[in-house]
């Protein structure tokens, strides 16, 4: 963890920003986005996001200054910036005072280190800026958006973490006399961090399928991928079946391998069946080869009629009739195939 930057600290020096009286007022920092707190994205997404702050405890008249470090451990993390109006531009040169860096931080060997700026709390002049306004009640009540930036996903699958620490931040007291404010210390609380979700959108298939009367292994392909938003679509295929028979479309959010007519059941209790509405077709006399096949499109639709949700990993599996079975089952099983609800 970066401490604070010396020139920080000396421009709060400056500005009377050094604690006046004790006292508990708190600031809860947060990184997140319009989805929250957590966000599930495909490899390379860019994720924008925003750091808010909210004061609590003792009574104050609102924020006036605040820095804060910030690390990301899926890679290079860009410096931030402040929105683009509102009262936070009080905190920004020219007329408030910035990391020196720049209020979007400073930012060493691509990774960003500190953040921060204050309010000139001293007649609103310095020699001969900055010159702005003291602004109260900021962050008062209600969360304001102190910082915002993007960063992108990595390129492999996992759980990713954006976070602050380090935090500093002083709070309005009092103005006397006239023109010039008394401030109070502030306890920063442990930040709430970012967490990016990157999904594995592909599908894979597992488990071994079972042999049937034509000498094949059923077999699942995927085209696409489930998209819960209806940005796209999965195609999920099982060929090698046996022509002209009915099916069965199983699947659950778990995987098993449970001994079942012969073969395997590769999907985990409780676990949905669909019936398939037509045979698996193909060519010859019906249940005599491997030329059969089924197919199941896996759109926004079908995940929201199932409550697949996103983020979830969904494990899926065929049964199919094969009359002709050695074992006397009467029933053929595919392989298994999993695949991820992305956005």
């Amino acid at each position: 963890m970066m401490t604070m930057n010396k020139s920080i600290l000396h421009a709060a020096i400056a500005l009377g920003l050094v604690a006046s009286s004790a006292g508990q007022t708190t600031l809860q920092l947060e990184v997140t986005t319009g989805q929250g707190p957590v966000v599930h994205v495909i490899a390379g997404a860019t994720v924008d996001y925003q750091v808010t702050g909210l004061l609590g405890g003792d009574a104050s008249l609102g924020l006036c200054m605040f820095a804060f470090d910030a690390t990301f451990d899926g890679g290079a993390l860009d410096p931030m910036a402040a929105p683009a109006s509102g009262p936070v531009q009080e905190f920004v040169a020219p007329r408030g005072f910035n990391n020196p860096a720049g209020y979007g931080g400073t930012a060493e060997a691509g990774g960003l280190l500190q953040v921060g700026g204050a309010m000139n709390t001293i007649a609103n002049q310095f020699a001969p800026t900055p010159s702005g306004i003291v602004v109260t009640g900021f962050a008062d009540g209600a969360p304001e958006t102190l910082a915002i930036g993007s960063v992108t996903a990595p390129s492999t699958a996992g759980t990713y973490t954006l976070s602050l620490s380090g935090g500093f931040a002083n709070a309005l007291e009092s103005q006397s006399p006239a023109g010039f404010w008394r401030v109070r210390p502030v306890d920063v609380l442990a930040p709430a961090s970012l967490t990016i979700i990157v999904l594995e959108c592909g599908t894979h298939s597992y488990c071994t399928g079972k042999v049937n009367s034509g000498g094949c292994v059923a077999t699942i392909q995927g085209s696409g991928q489930a998209s819960s938003s209806g940005s796209g679509s999965l195609t999920l295929t099982v060929s090698d079946v046996i022509n002209g028979q009915f099916g069965m479309f199983v699947f659950g959010r778990d995987e098993a391998q449970t001994p079942l007519f012969g073969g395997t059941l590769c999907v985990a209790q409780p676990l949905v069946r669909i019936l398939e509405p037509g045979t698996s077709g193909g060519t010859g006399a019906y249940g005599t080869n491997c030329s059969g096949s089924f197919s199941r499109v896996v759109d926004a639709g079908f995940l929201a009629s199932q409550g697949l949700m996103l983020g979830e990993t969904i494990h899926c599996q065929w049964l199919y009739r094969d009359r002709f079975a050695a074992d006397g089952t009467t029933v053929g099983l595919s392989e298994a195939a999993r695949f991820t609800v992305c956005p």
